[in-house]
């Protein structure tokens, strides 16, 4: 069990200026095993106050912020993102080569490192893991898995890119695929990705206490409340925390106040009313870059939402701008499609209508529209990254399609109800629903293959042509062909209007005076062995 805190006192609680937030950085050199013993482990301990509970610890079945976040402190993947670029860099292993036709990529594993149940890693056990994720099983809600989005598994142990994983030696493995696949060393940077003890695999108790590598090893808790101890035969660095906690608090302004008496150390999702406050009294704020995106969904299963007008005139009904500033932080851009900025392929003839009541009452009038009741699902009591304050959002949206001829019936569902997996269910009610995605890894894939590169029950698109060109697209080099692939595919998106993209939004994280730096990055799946504390008093 962690160790029982105390309240701080105020002045403890304001931040030195000028402190700056640290760049993850690449792999520390290896430790020896043998002096693993004699190491100085660090005791400190650190609380950190996430916006909702993680669904489960096991990354490979749910992409959810908080369960990466948990287990990028635990698991640890053959490659891991460069915090300035997003290009992979070396993890477990050291090196890797691609075969020149691109379909089998061969790794060098790190020497001398042991999950946490003391076992050793290898070749074998990095296999198990890829054998666990491609093996057939259908997810909650019919959401697809991380490994199925990535390998375009159909989750039946049918059509899949991955063609299987082989161990020539014990340090050496190699992925074969069936087709190339551009973005997937960028895609194994994710937690989703990371390695798991073989024995805790075949236990199946990785999604409640996992095992594997990382600088912080499971000891309780789970959900609500996840507590991690510095695993003292960690191959690279420790830092600074030796009792990590991750304490879910969902209620923005009661994270507020859990940072201002010293009950949590950082918490993320700074609430929109609370910036003005946190800077007044001098406590540190770090902004993400907007490398996410919300959107309101249209699910074209449910008629008669498969009308093109009756998309148009939603759209049309929709005052992005107004939702933007009233209800996003400063920096917060309106969007109109759904790749976010940086990737700088934005699309040359976006058509997603503006806000015009009138043009939207018209084109209802002229659609297969006849008052029907539109169930609009939103989530309760959570701040996502991507969405802030997901029931004045709701509230402002609906007002603005009732006052365009829409009869809305209203679905509140509390986040950890299974909001995610009722909104994503084939067999749902779902005609509208608020959602959105935050980019996990450096790649345009990532944004397009979840939503438009398969069909699925969030939107009902059935669109095998729309499916082609987003495959295709991520079987290109990079370069100029690719990023002209996905302005197009941003074009055809905007006139088919699964979605109403509302804003690529900024998030902010804030921690207290104990903090000198912290890891900052734009997928949230910050290293807690980087975070630098201030010196004891």
């Amino acid at each position: 069990m962690a160790p029982r805190r105390t309240p701080r006192t105020a002045a403890a609680l304001v931040l030195v200026a000028g402190l700056t937030a640290l760049s993850a950085c690449s792999p520390a050199p290896e430790d020896d095993p043998d002096d693993a013993a004699s190491r100085s482990v660090p005791t400190r301990e650190f609380v950190f106050a996430n916006a909702a509970a993680a669904p489960t610890l096991d990354p490979a079945a749910a992409a959810t912020m908080e369960t990466s976040r948990i287990a990028a402190q635990v698991l640890e993947g053959l490659v891991s993102a460069d915090p300035s670029t997003g290009e992979p860099v070396a993890a477990l292993a050291t090196s890797w080569e691609v075969a020149d036709d691109g379909l089998s990529y061969t790794f060098q594993l790190r020497e001398g490192v042991r999950f946490h149940d003391g076992t050793d890693l290898d070749a074998a056990a990095v296999c198990a893991n890829f054998e666990h994720w491609a093996a057939p099983g259908t997810p909650p809600g019919g959401t697809r898995t991380p490994f199925d989005t990535v390998f375009r598994a159909d989750g039946a142990g049918g059509t899949s890119l991955y063609e299987g994983c082989a161990a020539p030696s014990s340090s050496t493995v190699v992925l074969s695929l069936s087709s190339v696949h551009t973005p997937l060393l960028r895609a194994l940077t994710q937690p989703a990705f990371g390695i798991a003890s073989p024995a805790s695999l075949a236990a199946g108790t990785q999604g409640e206490h996992p095992v594997g590598t990382g600088p912080f090893r499971y000891v309780s808790g789970g959900g609500e409340r996840v507590v991690l101890e510095a695993d003292p035969g960690y191959w690279g660095e420790l830092g600074d925390i030796g009792t990590l906690e991750f304490r879910t608090i969902a209620e923005p302004e009661l994270r507020y106040t859990a940072l201002r008496l010293g009950q949590v150390d950082g918490y993320d999702q700074v609430g929109l009313d609370s910036f003005a406050p946190l800077a007044r009294q001098g406590v540190q704020v770090l902004q993400r870059d907007p490398y996410s995106v919300s959107y309101l969904g249209i699910n074209q299963d449910v008629e008669p939402l498969d009308d093109p007008e009756v998309r148009a005139a939603i759209a049309a009904a929709v005052d992005r701008g107004a939702i933007v500033r009233e209800h996003y932080p400063d920096g917060t851009r309106v969007a109109d499609q759904f790749l976010p900025a940086r990737f700088a392929m934005d699309g040359t003839d976006l058509q997603v209508p503006a806000y015009d009541p009138q043009r939207a009452q018209e084109l209802l009038a002229s659609s297969s529209y006849a008052g029907e009741p539109l169930k609009f699902y939103y989530p309760r009591h959570t701040s996502r990254t991507y969405m802030q304050e997901p029931e004045k959002v709701y509230a402002d949206i609906s007002a603005q399609l009732v006052r365009a001829g829409f009869v809305i019936e209203p679905v509140p569902v509390d986040w950890s109800d299974g909001y995610v997996e009722k909104v994503q269910d084939p067999e749902g009610d779902h005609a509208l629903h608020l959602l959105g995605w935050n980019g996990g890894y450096r790649d345009p894939d990532y944004f397009m293959a979840p939503l438009f590169g398969s069909a699925n029950g969030e939107l009902g698109i059935d669109d095998a042509s729309l499916f082609g060109v987003v495959n295709r697209a991520a079987a290109l080099p990079d370069g100029e062909q690719r990023a002209a692939a996905y302005a197009s595919i941003n074009n055809r998106i905007s006139r088919l209007l699964p979605a109403v993209p509302l804003a690529h939004p900024v998030s902010a994280v804030a921690v207290d005076g104990s903090v000198a730096s912290f890891p900052l990055t734009s997928t949230g799946y910050e290293e807690f062995n980087e975070v630098r504390l201030t010196p004891e008093g």
